[in-house]
């Protein structure tokens, strides 16, 4: 994660967290405030309607703060409104609001109360709440509490002008000033400190994630690579073991008809000794070809056992659907129309086949079935070749 993602995901937390925490203020600042304005209520019926001194005469602050964060908790609370890569400034400007709201109505209820009694704790905490409950950066604090406070000193000096409750108010306020700064600067780098930790620790197990699956992907492809015959694109002998040990392990769980299909191409030395090992490898090409279309059509496994011989298994299926796929073979191939002038059978390239089906039942079988195949390749090459052998036992 560069520097930009790492501050972009600071920002980011730092928001949704600001907005979780409106969330919660507004809630229970909206709880007290009712609380507050029942007290007065039964204070003022009990009392028969004389005011007793010991809660705010102007009682109209109170109301409006209370509908205001009645307002933003509703907003907060909308499912439809969530912090997003795409929206996060804007919630970040209606939480500079709120804030800036919260600094006002501090205000707006401390010059109320000096009708009735003198003091700002109303102003004190909210702004106490607003600088350690918040993620505020520099200018999200200074701008409320230096208007705040300058509309508040003005206020009190129109109330009680220039006297020593003033200048003893102005004195706090002055104290007030630079704790609630640093309070909320110390607040901000430490949750930004902790974000920026956080945020490489992620960038870390996402590095690490990113290159083990790589690195899964990597050994997958050099699995398959090291499975498939470079020259045919089939799978090659280790490939084919594995796949026999699996169909062994099978065995062991359950019964299944199996047949195998070892193949040969006809006179293939004889070709190479006329045509060359280059053309060799294009005719293996080619009938490699031919056994990937077979296979992928039957759903068969098909490998080049080594040299010009090939190996099919075929599993769960029927005897006439192996000796279809031994005659589409034969005839697939000799439509190839490859000429070889040094075979003994024909004028084109052709290939002879055995196959054998047995019901498998034991890991011995797998191997036993291959060489009864083969032993039928080499009935059909001691009868003329071109030609397939399927022997079945029952």
């Amino acid at each position: 994660m560069v520097n930009e993602d790492v501050s972009f995901y600071i920002k980011l937390a730092k928001t949704k967290q600001n907005f979780r925490k409106v969330k919660l203020v507004s809630k229970y600042t909206t709880g007290i405030v009712l609380f507050v304005i029942i007290l007065e209520a039964m204070f003022f019926f009990l009392n028969n309607g004389e005011w007793d001194g010991m809660l705010p005469i102007n009682i109209w602050p109170y109301f409006l703060f209370m509908g205001f964060n009645a307002f933003c908790y509703v907003y907060t609370k909308n499912k439809r409104v969530q912090v997003t890569k795409n929206n996060y400034k804007k919630i970040e400007r209606f939480i500079g609001l709120y804030v800036f709201s919260l600094a006002g109505f501090g205000v707006i209820i401390s010059l109320a109360d000096q009708s009735g009694y003198n003091h700002l704790m109303i102003y004190t905490l909210i702004m106490l709440v607003s600088c350690s409950f918040f993620v505020l950066n520099k200018i999200q604090i200074l701008i409320p509490i230096t208007i705040a406070g300058f509309v508040l000193v003005a206020g009190l000096y129109f109330f009680q002008g220039n006297t020593e409750e003033f200048r003893s108010q102005l004195l706090y306020l002055m104290a007030l000033f630079p704790v609630t700064y640093f309070l909320s600067r110390a607040f901000y780098l430490t949750f930004s400190h902790t974000m920026n930790i956080q945020a490489r620790l992620k960038s870390e197990v996402e590095m690490t994630k990113k290159l083990s699956e790589e690195l899964r992907e990597a050994n997958k492809k050099l699995a398959i690579q090291a499975s498939i015959d470079p020259l045919t694109n089939l799978y090659n002998r280790r490939a084919i073991n594995e796949y026999i040990e699996q169909l062994e392990k099978r065995t062991s769980e359950q019964s299944y008809l199996l047949s195998a299909v070892v193949l040969d191409i006809d006179y293939f030395k004889l070709y190479n000794d006329t045509y060359g090992h280059t053309s060799g490898d294009e005719v293996l090409k080619k009938v490699g070809e031919v056994l990937l279309r077979v296979a992928k059509k039957y759903k068969v496994f098909i490998a080049r056992w080594g040299g010009e011989e090939f190996t099919v298994l075929i599993d769960e299926q029927s005897e006439s659907k192996v000796q279809q796929i031994c005659e589409e073979i034969i005839h697939e191939i000799h439509s190839l129309q490859l000429e070889h002038r040094a075979s003994l059978v024909d004028r084109v390239v052709t290939v002879s086949m055995g196959a054998h089906t047995q019901l498998a039942t034991t890991p011995g079988d797998i191997l036993a079935c291959i060489e009864y195949a083969d032993a039928a390749l080499y009935s059909v090459k001691e009868n003329g070749r071109n030609n397939y052998e399927h022997r079945i036992i029952a």
